[in-house]
């Protein structure tokens, strides 16, 4: 083809023919032009339908993890409203003068102050993301800020986890317990403890109404109700997030 264009070029000039053949070397720059812009043009389009992929692909493993942290939420939710309403039951019981359940029944509600509300969500795609900058592929702001406000909400429960976590294990709980020799006596399927451990129904009783028994009981309340409301705060974003994240799928 170039063979072609250069003989018909060095005819016109050996004819003499110098406006025909200024025009035609006119219209030879003309068509390179053209194809330069046309392969710019199919490889803007590549570029473009590859971006276009690789956002489908990013929201798509964003709203499955969004799916699979909806499904924890509901499940962590459960658990805290559950450890919760127990626990405020158990400290109305043990402000009573007069034992008014039975010891077993109390034993059991007592043993909920070892109990802390568990949540993880999924946001491997969401971290990756944002670690290899991907997450510009996100363009609704609206999305990201509530990513901001979920995480937040999470950080607020894993807090209140971690102090849960603490009072257990090196806390007033963990003084409780030293108290007690052993949790096994109010704890099924735990195994046996020694008998020198024994305390009458009368004594445990009068034992959780000490006043710092009492204020153990209640902070663990109070941190189990706040990680209750970070966690409907945090469903509260993670719906709008599903929400959001099927409209953009959509609008694809």
């Amino acid at each position: 083809m170039l063979r072609f264009f250069k003989k018909v070029r060095q005819g016109l000039l050996r004819e003499g023919k110098i406006s025909k053949y200024l025009l035609y070397a006119f219209g030879e720059i003309i068509l390179v032009v053209l194809g330069i812009l046309i392969a710019l043009q199919i490889n803007n389009w590549n570029e473009k339908r590859k971006t276009t992929e690789k956002q489908e692909k990013l929201l798509s493993s964003l709203l499955s993890d969004a799916q699979t942290t909806q499904t924890r939420l509901l499940e962590s939710q459960e658990m805290a409203e559950s450890i919760n309403d127990d626990l405020l039951y158990f400290l109305n019981e043990i402000q009573k003068e007069q034992l008014s359940i039975p010891i077993d029944t109390l034993k059991a509600y007592t043993s909920m102050v070892f109990q802390v509300a568990n949540f993880k969500p999924a946001l491997s795609a969401y971290e990756t993301a944002l670690s290899t900058g991907d997450i510009s592929l996100v363009k609704n702001d609206e999305l990201l800020d509530t990513y901001i406000q979920f995480k937040n909400n999470y950080e607020w429960f894993e807090l209140h986890q971690n102090i849960s976590g603490d009072m257990v294990y090196l806390g007033s709980i963990w003084e409780f317990r030293k108290k007690l020799g052993s949790t096994r006596m109010f704890m099924k399927n735990m195994g046996s403890y020694p008998a020198s451990f024994d305390v009458s129904d009368e004594e445990f009783f009068r034992l959780l109404q000490e006043k710092e028994t009492f204020a153990t009981f209640e902070s663990m309340q109070w941190l189990v109700r706040n990680q209750y409301d970070a966690l409907k705060r945090a469903d509260d974003a993670n719906k709008k997030i599903l929400e959001l994240l099927q409209t953009a799928l959509k609008e694809e």
